[in-house]
């Protein structure tokens, strides 16, 4: 019986070590409530490892314990790439496109933590090997540490923190200080339904910034628009070298010549917080892809800003337009046709890489489009471009796809900034010079007063350059093919332009603006 508490108490200190590195928050606490709420969640801890130790066969224990060793290292993962502990939200909500994205990367293990916990659990499978009890004593034992739970748990969320708080100001990270993960999921099951995900993340709308309203002049449309959403487009590879060589040599020349800012990207849940942050220049939903909350107003959006000012639109991306249900929501926001990799594969014969369409394809198509060559699909069929005249002026919207971590999804071929490169930042700097690449083509193509927007979606997942800390910096690049908007860039040596202050929703209303006459917003 000695062993058996012994191996929950080891348990306990392990979970109450994994939740004291998984939940972080900004906003201050008192101390006192600090430690009262951690000493809560201490105690939560060792009764609930007591109790399922003592209930639960030794069998059924071992296996539990090899589930949790798993999961210390995919939640650490995910709060280190999010920011954030994982939800019951996230995981229910967009639970697919988590399972889409897994590509087994050594480096994404945290190797230290992973051989710590391989330690303790060798240590806890041996005592339970051991281990002997009558079984009456344990279920006396393992019921009372699980009614303490549960009483303690009760009190507690009468008292000190109550689960309704998630509904209005507490994050999951604040209620888990206190509380731990089941808590915080159960919790969030009962409280947070879809309506109040629609209601906080319609709620986000008002919280909107236009910092370059009033600062940076706007400056005409001449014909098309094309905005690039670049897959880990980091602000530290802009002018960063390897062996003396520049990764992106072709977007460092676009920056001098353009608009560039330096903005905060928003990453809550996923890569499509960026798409959804650009089209409808508001902040997205902090616990949920916005895009799974199907009853969310799109008004305003840049889609329907730019059908009003006379142009044609097209949505084109590489990947599966169920990722994010991004095709159903590109529709709503007002998108006249959608092209993902169901289109590009079924209707353009695009051949298909090691994940979607790849990106060179893609920009190909779009200039093909742009150009007339091939025009839109309508009932299953590649029309030729018609209808709206050579001279209607056309906004694309391109997601790229190849960059995406763990960098492994370019053929041996166009490897070609390092060639059978091995390491994790090695793969993401051919990735990044591939698109480089690919963007430099694709730009030579496109017609005199095109205006090219090109920004980075996150930060690279990878150590190089200067440590940016929580804060996800991006580079966001205007271009008006034949002109040198630096010029004329009233913010171009101003703090406000390069020191990180601006979010992905100043600088998309100033693209939204552009669509929009003087006097008719």
């Amino acid at each position: 019986m000695r062993r058996l508490l012994i191996v929950a108490l080891v348990w306990g200190v392990e979970l109450f070590l994994l939740q004291a590195l998984s939940f972080h928050f900004d906003y201050p606490v008192p101390l006192l409530k600090r430690v009262g709420a951690v000493t809560i969640r201490l105690v939560l801890d060792l009764a609930f490892a007591v109790g399922v130790v003592m209930v639960l066969p030794r069998l059924a224990t071992a296996v539990v314990f090899f589930l949790f060793l798993l999961f210390v290292q995919v939640g650490l993962f995910y709060q280190a790439v999010f920011g954030r502990v994982i939800s019951l939200s996230s995981a229910r909500m967009q639970w697919s496109e988590g399972v889409s994205v897994l590509h087994f990367e050594p480096s994404y293990v945290n190797l230290a933590l992973l051989a710590v916990s391989l330690l303790f659990l060798v240590y806890k499978l041996w005592l339970l090997h051991w281990s002997r009890g009558e079984w009456r004593l344990r279920l006396w034992l393992g019921g009372g540490a699980l009614t303490l739970y549960a009483v303690l748990l009760a009190v507690s969320m009468g008292f000190v923190d109550s689960p309704r708080k998630l509904q209005t100001f507490v994050s999951g990270d604040r209620f888990g200080m206190t509380y731990g993960f089941l808590p915080l999921w159960v919790s969030e099951a009962l409280y947070l339904d879809s309506d109040s995900l629609l209601q906080e993340a319609v709620a986000k709308r008002e919280q909107a910034t236009d910092r370059l309203a009033g600062v940076e002049p706007l400056f005409p449309l001449q014909g098309d628009v094309v905005i690039v959403q670049v897959e880990s487009l980091d602000w530290r590879i802009l002018h960063h070298k390897s062996n003396e060589r520049e990764v992106t040599p072709f977007l460092n020349r676009l920056a001098e010549e353009a608009m560039l800012f330096k903005v905060a990207a928003f990453h809550d849940n996923g890569s499509g917080d960026a798409d959804f942050v650009m089209l409808n220049g508001v902040p997205p939903s902090p616990s949920v892809m916005t895009y799974t909350l199907s009853h969310y107003p799109y008004k305003n959006t840049l889609a329907q800003r730019a059908v009003e000012a006379g142009y044609k639109t097209t949505a084109l991306h590489g990947n599966s337009g169920n990722f994010f249900s991004r095709r159903h929501n590109f529709r709503k926001i007002g998108f006249e046709q959608v092209l993902f990799m169901e289109e590009l594969r079924d209707y353009f014969q695009l051949p298909l890489s090691r994940w979607g369409v790849r990106d060179d394809d893609v920009l190909r198509l779009s200039g093909r489009i742009l150009t007339g060559e091939c025009g839109a699909v309508m009932g299953g069929v590649v029309a030729a471009e018609g209808g709206h005249g050579e001279l209607t002026p056309q906004l694309h919207y391109i997601i790229t796809l190849t960059s995406h971590q763990p960098f492994n999804f370019l053929e041996s071929d166009e490897q070609q900034f390092l060639p059978g490169a091995v390491s994790l930042v090695e793969r993401y700097y051919n990735s990044i010079n591939f698109v480089d690449r690919q963007l430099q083509e694709y730009v030579a193509g496109l017609a005199e007063g095109t205006v090219l927007v090109v920004f980075g979606d996150h930060r690279a997942m990878v150590a190089f350059g200067e440590s940016q800390g929580r804060v996800e910096l991006v580079p966001f690049i205007i271009h008006q093919v034949g002109s040198r908007l630096a010029e004329v860039q009233v913010t171009r040596e101003m703090a406000l332009a390069i020191s990180g202050e601006l979010t992905m929703v100043d600088t998309a209303l100033y693209v939204h603006r552009l669509f929009v006459k003087p006097g008719e917003e």
